[in-house]
């Protein structure tokens, strides 16, 4: 009856050996009551199975001897198995509503020896044919008391058959028929010794068989709680795990596999990991190709989402092995490393910018200085010395060459010095309309289209933003132009953040071209200085706003700017531009 103390307690003890809390469910009913009813019910199922046969074996003798003592003795049959069945149905009553006490136990031990007892006397006392029906007695008592139980059923049958022996000695009851002293003794004798017999063999079983069943109950709960326990860890693993067999089907996924690939379970299970997701085939193929060997090598691989997002997955492979150490599939550990991947480049950036800025004001005075000095000397020589058109021609060459050299070191000097921003809440589709008003006349080869809410506020440096927009467009324009096409500019909101999207339909990129396409002088046009979009990116970033791109090989390219909300305060580095550096700019 203190099962369910039992269970908690080696739940606990199973929770502390992992380090995990376990939570127990309180059972309504514990395993040994749950028994303890069974084995009434089936002490219950036999009295009637016995009653009843005894009935018909009665029957039978009535048939045979109508005239005979047990023809007169049918009334007390009736009543016999009247009263057995009400017994039975007051005990499956009492089951039925939870009146399952041990009390009701001995008593059913009580009378069960009762009802044998009346019909060994009905049926002719020690000479008896129901003289064994007492070893059910002891049995019921075995199974549902054990060991107390049996051994006081035994003295019931015993105290009980030594009661009808001698009733039938003494003659106390006319129905009995007399019977030699030496065999009624020896019956009682042998009657003892074999009710002794089977209540120690029953009961020792019995004990043994709740003993048993009490330790394969604790095994089940340990098992369970391991269960639970590995269901729980799989469930909370932040990374992606799948199992595959050895042809590379997927057998399993855990949740957050599902939440970063956003595929249900039942689009995974059962399909190839190469289909799902094909960058990871060919790391696998390699793998299953060296015999599944434990190896800690990291791979990372592009994947496409349903939702149309692109994110860069990093995994391993590990051998899953079940059978005597032989792998019979292989588990994949994956992440999404896409925000990590984006930090390392823009770290990279970073220090590629820091180290140009280093060279900046250095790069202005030496360079500026001598170019200064050439277009004074070719004015001067223009103006004094009267030169043929040819020459002038060529003069006018180098001055425009040196006027094309120093803008390009005052977009150096932009992208390299700090910026000081004027911020102040602006229109963010009217700064795009204007510029895409001044830019169409530059552009006529370009469909413009346009989606702009005029009410959309953002708070920015008005110049510096018309700058990235042209920047962008300008480029857009420049990627179109050899076949023309569209460029469409919408301006929507994502969780209240303002977005300017500005999309072409240019050859776009690849993602070897996508990595570096905002580092300083890289560019993919013949003649362009590579530093529109790299002082564009710098110009977004100093606003706390994100500049991100999207492309893919002949599908066009998008540019997204995110900016935060006006009701966000955004924090930007509003430093002046150094000394050294100012100096460089106002020399110029």
């Amino acid at each position: 009856m203190v099962e369910a103390t039992r269970l908690t307690e080696r739940a606990d003890r199973t929770g502390s050996l992992t380090g995990v809390p376990v939570v127990v469910v309180q059972p309504e009913e514990s395993p040994d009551q749950a028994q303890f009813k069974r084995n009434l019910l089936l002490v219950a199922a036999i009295r009637v199975l016995v009653v009843t046969i005894s009935r018909g074996v009665l029957f039978a003798l009535v048939q045979i001897d109508p005239p005979g003592q047990v023809g007169q003795i049918q009334s007390w049959q009736y009543a016999l198995i009247g009263s057995t069945y009400a017994l039975s149905i007051v005990y499956a009553a009492a089951l039925r509503y939870g009146k399952a006490t041990v009390l009701l136990a001995y008593a059913q031990v009580g009378l069960d020896a009762l009802i044998v007892s009346v019909l060994v006397l009905m049926t002719g006392g020690v000479e008896s044919v129901f003289g064994f029906a007492y070893v059910f007695c002891v049995l019921g008592g075995s199974v549902t008391l054990y060991r107390r139980g049996g051994r006081l059923a035994t003295v019931f049958t015993i105290g009980m058959f030594g009661a009808v022996v001698a009733a039938q000695l003494l003659q106390l009851l006319p129905v009995l028929p007399s019977v030699q002293t030496t065999s009624a003794l020896f019956s009682f004798v042998a009657h003892s010794v074999g009710m002794v017999a089977v209540a120690e063999l029953s009961s020792t079983l019995a004990q043994k068989l709740r003993d048993t069943g009490r330790a394969l109950a604790e095994k089940e709960v340990d098992y369970e709680q391991l269960q639970q326990l590995h269901a729980a860890i799989l469930r909370s693993l932040p990374a992606g795990l799948v199992t595959v067999d050895t042809t590379g089907t997927i057998r399993y996924a855990n949740d957050a596999a599902v939440n970063i690939l956003r595929v249900p379970v039942s689009d995974l299970v059962g399909r190839p990991l190469g289909v799902v997701v094909p960058g990871m085939r060919f790391a696998w193929e390699r793998w299953r190709s060296e015999s599944m060997i434990s190896s800690r090598e990291r791979h990372e691989a592009g994947f496409e989402r349903a939702d149309g997002a692109r994110l860069r997955l990093g995994f391993s492979f590990a051998p899953l092995s079940l059978v005597r150490g032989a792998a019979v599939g292989s588990i994949v550990v994956f992440q999404d490393v896409t925000d990590i991947v984006l930090l390392k480049e823009a770290v990279e950036r970073a220090e590629r910018l820091a180290t140009v800025g280093k060279f900046a004001a250095g790069l202005a005075h030496e360079v500026r200085n001598p170019l200064a000095s050439m277009c004074a000397s070719i004015d001067v020589l223009a103006s004094s010395l009267d030169p043929p058109e040819a020459l002038q021609r060529l003069m006018s060459n180098v001055v425009d060459e040196a006027d094309r050299l120093n803008r390009l070191i005052s977009d150096f000097l932009a992208l390299a010095r700090p910026r000081s921003l004027r911020l102040a809440e602006q229109n963010l589709g009217a700064i795009v309309s204007s510029v895409l008003d001044v830019f169409r006349q530059e552009a006529a080869h370009v469909v413009i289209e346009r989606e702009i809410d005029d009410d959309v506020l953002v708070i920015v440096d008005e110049d510096l933003v018309r700058q990235v927009v042209w920047n962008v467009v300008r480029n857009a324009a420049e990627a179109m132009r050899t076949k023309g096409g569209t460029l469409r500019v919408r301006i929507t909101h994502d969780r209240e953040e303002p977005i300017l999207q500005i999309e072409d339909d240019g050859p776009g990129m690849t993602p070897e071209q996508q990595r570096r396409i905002f580092d300083p002088f890289y560019t993919t046009k013949a003649g362009g200085s590579g530093l529109g979009l790299a002082i564009s990116h710098s110009i977004v970033e100093a606003h706390g706003a994100s500049l991100g791109i999207t492309s893919a090989p002949g599908e066009g390219t998008t540019v997204s700017v995110r900016f935060r909300p006006p009701s966000e305060q955004v924090e930007v580095d509003t430093a002046d531009v150094g000394d050294d550096l100012a100096a460089e700019m106002r020399s110029a």
